[in-house]
């Protein structure tokens, strides 16, 4: 396996949660579990912890980074703007037509009310995933594109875990509805809003949840 390779799989583990917080990262254990070298795997593990997803802890080697809470309150100060910001942007330059296929994938009897019902966070996620995609190619603002890449992996596992908490997906869908809604209908004020609003209740889940998620 090439050292990309080693990097994409250990990436999924780590955002999918099979690898938690504080599991250790053995270079050896993993070069013969992925069928690589430990040279593939060393690069891998610090390009991981340049995406702050993993981290090097004194005599335990490399380890899952560990969630720390105002760590946390802080990506979500930064996401809380910067989604904002996509949206009223994506807002402003698009036209209804482009939102047509996210309206029919948040659509009322779709299949993430299934997903919601059924508690499928990969394909939630999957769909929050498609939403931030779309805006963001929309909004059309290469400063801002960067900005949202370099917290992309750890706001995946932050969503990841507070969509886990009681109700969560499904609050979060009728969420998502609102905004699309907005942005189909060129209400750039409104979709702002709308995009804060849903990282606001996110992260009230993050403070009412404290003790489970980190």
């Amino acid at each position: 396996m090439k050292r990309q390779d080693v990097e994409v799989e250990l990436r999924d583990r780590v955002l999918r949660g099979d690898l938690a917080p504080g599991d250790r990262l053995p270079e050896v254990q993993l070069a013969e579990e992925l069928g690589t070298t430990r040279f593939a795997v060393r690069s891998a593990l610090q390009a991981l912890e340049a995406r702050k997803l993993v981290e090097r802890v004194p005599n335990a080697g490399v380890v899952v980074a560990r969630l720390n809470y105002d760590r946390l309150q802080e990506i979500y100060d930064v996401l809380e703007l910067l989604e904002g910001l996509a949206a009223r942007l994506a807002a402003q330059k698009s036209r209804p037509v482009d939102w047509a296929e996210l309206r029919e994938l948040f659509a009322e009897g779709g299949p993430l009310d299934e997903a919601a019902d059924d508690d499928d966070i990969d394909a939630f996620l999957a769909a929050i995933d498609r939403y931030r995609d779309t805006v963001i190619r929309l909004a059309d603002q290469s400063f801002l594109t960067e900005m949202l890449a370099g917290v992309r992996d750890q706001s995946h596992a932050l969503r990841r875990r507070i969509l886990m908490t009681p109700g969560r997906m499904r609050e979060s869908l009728t969420e998502h509805r609102s905004v699309i809604d907005a942005l189909a209908r060129g209400d750039a004020e409104g979709a702002e809003q709308l995009k804060r609003h849903n990282m606001q209740t996110a992260r009230k889940r993050l403070h009412r949840y404290r003790d489970f998620l980190i």
